[in-house]
């Protein structure tokens, strides 16, 4: 009996990596998160055909993400461009009318449908060209940057392309998940970018919550309907961030439901150098990715000629 308690003890004690263990949320304190900043924004027109909400990390709190727009587009807006130290989304809202057309210097070609998303893993470099397939008619989507650590910067580039039915979901009778990248109750996202984080479009029905695990970095940015987080109303176009503290973020719909996205990740804590579509850790490394763009380094991209292939 002795030996049994000494070694019932012991194992107590050890370590969890020395018992073959891993710690889960079940065996963590939960703590919610509390509210850091909430913002109520709108549309503006960045260009005519284009409308967006644009949310940037050096505005708030949003690192690894740098750029998290949601955009109404009607007509080919920016031409081919290129991208260099980061991974460009674009996700097509199942609500949208139609999509994108996306093209690039590795030489994809392919359709954007509603719901379904292209990533363009830039790295040391590429050009790509996103439009709407057919002109006047809206597209609604989100364009989100996604930054890379010093040691990624300049990965291989590589096309990521999910169709809608490919974007993995969790559905219960109180709401829908989709898991536009990373994992959600233990279901994965079939791509991974080198920088890990979640982002996640949920449907909570009427008067229903749910408990969202969060990391360091989280926010909720509302689509439609209307929110209780902590006490504050959520509605269409809020960002809500949270602070770093805690490993929650629980969400109650309204009486018409909520419809959100909602990100969460661990920031890089690193030094950040913007060049517009270029992003480097130092001025050297930016000055390089210039000189890569000038030598042709990157591959090219010629304008679009229409053709009908759909």
């Amino acid at each position: 009996m002795q030996r049994k308690t000494f070694l019932k003890s012991l194992l107590l004690t050890l370590p969890l990596r020395w018992t073959g263990l891993t710690p889960t949320l079940s065996t963590q304190k939960q703590m919610k998160k509390s509210i850091l900043k909430k913002s109520d924004l709108r549309f503006k027109q960045a260009f005519p055909g284009l409308q967006g909400v644009d949310i940037m990390a050096h505005a708030y709190p949003i690192e690894p993400i740098l750029v998290f727009t949601e955009y109404h587009m009607d007509k080919p807006v920016f031409g081919p461009h290129p991208h260099a130290g980061i991974s460009v989304m674009t996700y097509m809202l199942p609500d949208s009318k139609q999509g994108f057309i996306n093209r690039d210097s590795l030489g994809d070609f392919s359709y954007i449908e509603p719901g379904g998303l292209h990533i363009s893993q830039a790295g040391k470099g590429m050009f790509h060209d996103e439009f709407p397939r057919e002109t006047g008619v809206d597209t609604h989507g989100f364009q989100i940057w996604i930054n890379h650590k010093e040691t990624d910067r300049w990965v291989t580039p590589k096309s990521i392309h999910a169709l809608s039915p490919e974007i993995k979901e969790v559905q219960t009778a109180d709401y829908t998940v989709r898991i536009v990248h990373g994992t959600f109750n233990q279901v994965h996202s079939p791509y991974q970018l080198v920088t890990a984080v979640n982002i996640l479009h949920v449907f909570l029905n009427p008067n229903q919550s749910i408990l969202l695990p969060a990391d360091e970095m989280a926010f909720v940015y509302g689509l439609n309907g209307t929110s209780t987080i902590n006490n504050t109303t959520v509605k269409a176009q809020t960002l809500v961030n949270f602070g770093q503290e805690g490993n929650e973020v629980s969400v109650h719909a309204g009486e018409a439901g909520f419809e959100f996205m909602y990100c969460t990740a661990k920031p890089l804590h690193e030094p950040i150098v913007y060049g517009g579509p270029f992003v480097t850790t130092t001025r050297e490394q930016m000055a390089i990715t210039q000189q890569r763009l000038a030598h042709g380094e990157m591959g090219e991209l010629a304008p679009y000629h229409y053709i009908r292939w759909f």
